[in-house]
C-alpha cells in the first residue's frame, strides 16, 4: 500500500485511532462505498445455494455437488489474474465493471433457459462474480491509505455493510422460486446494475479530486502528490 501513496500517516495513538474512526463515520464516501459492496454481496447471494442451483440441472445429489467445484476453481484463478492486473495497470472500476458485467451474463443465461449445459456454462459466468468484490475491497483500501486509522475504521465499516448484504439477500431464493429461480436472478441483476453505477459515480468523484490536486499543483509548482486510483 505504500508503494501507491505518497504519504502514509503513522499513527499510535488511541487518541489518534478514535480520531480515524470519526473521521470515517462522517466521510460520505465510506457509507457510499459500503452501500455499493452490500449490492456486490446480494448479487453473490447465488453462491450460498450453489448446491441447490447445481441440482436443478437434473442430477444425483453427489454429482451436483461435484459440478459445484469447477467453477470456483476458475472464479479463484479469475480473482487473482483480474486483481493482479488491475494493480499492475493501476485501474479499479473497469476490473469491478468487467466481472459484474459477466455475471449478469450468467444470470441471464440461467433465466433463459432450463438446458442442461447452458445453465452450467451460467454457473461459470456467475462464479466470475465474486472477483468484483475482491477488487472492490482492494479500491477501499487504496482511497483511505492516506490515513493508517481512517482506513482501518473504513474497511471495518465497509466490510460489516457489505457481510449484512448476505443475511438480507438470502431471503430472496425461496425455494417456491425455483426451478428456475427467474425473480432471484432478476434481483441479482438489478443489484449488480445499482452497484455499477454506484461505482461510476465514485470514480467520476475521484477524478475530479485528482484534476483538483493537480491543477492546485500546478499553480503552486509543487511535486505530484497523491492521487486516487480510478
Amino acid at each position: 500500500m505504500e508503494e501507491e501513496v505518497a504519504v502514509v500517516e503513522r499513527e499510535s495513538k488511541p487518541e489518534e485511532n478514535l480520531s480515524g474512526l470519526t473521521q470515517a463515520l462522517i466521510d460520505w464516501r465510506v457509507w457510499w462505498l459500503g452501500v455499493a459492496l452490500h449490492l456486490i454481496a446480494c448479487s453473490q447471494s447465488f453462491a450460498i445455494f450453489f448446491p441447490t442451483l447445481s441440482a436443478t440441472m437434473g442430477y444425483s445429489a453427489t454429482a451436483s455437488l461435484l459440478l459445484c467445484a469447477p467453477p470456483w476453481i476458475l472464479g479463484t484463478a479469475t480473482s487473482f489474474v483480474v486483481a493482479r492486473h488491475s494493480d499492475i495497470t493501476g485501474d479499479r472500476f473497469w476490473h469491478i465493471v468487467g466481472p459484474l458485467l459477466v455475471g449478469i451474463a450468467g444470470f441471464m443465461i440461467a433465466i433463459s433457459t432450463m438446458n442442461t449445459a447452458m445453465r452450467y456454462l451460467s454457473l461459470f459466468f456467475m462464479a466470475q462474480n465474486t472477483v468484483a468484490f475482491v477488487v472492490s475491497l482492494a479500491w477501499v483500501m487504496d482511497t483511505f491509505s492516506q490515513s493508517q486509522s481512517k482506513c482501518a475504521a473504513a474497511v471495518a465499516l465497509i466490510n460489516t455493510m457489505s457481510s449484512a448484504g448476505f443475511i438480507s439477500s438470502s431471503y430472496i431464493w425461496p425455494s417456491s422460486w425455483g426451478p428456475s429461480y427467474v425473480n432471484s436472478y432478476l434481483i441479482c441483476i438489478l443489484a449488480s446494475v445499482a452497484c455499477i453505477a454506484m461505482c461510476w459515480v465514485f470514480r467520476e468523484h475521484l477524478s475530479r479530486c485528482n484534476e483538483a490536486a493537480e491543477a492546485e499543483e500546478n499553480v503552486l509548482g509543487l511535486p505530484k502528490g497523491f492521487r486516487y486510483l480510478l
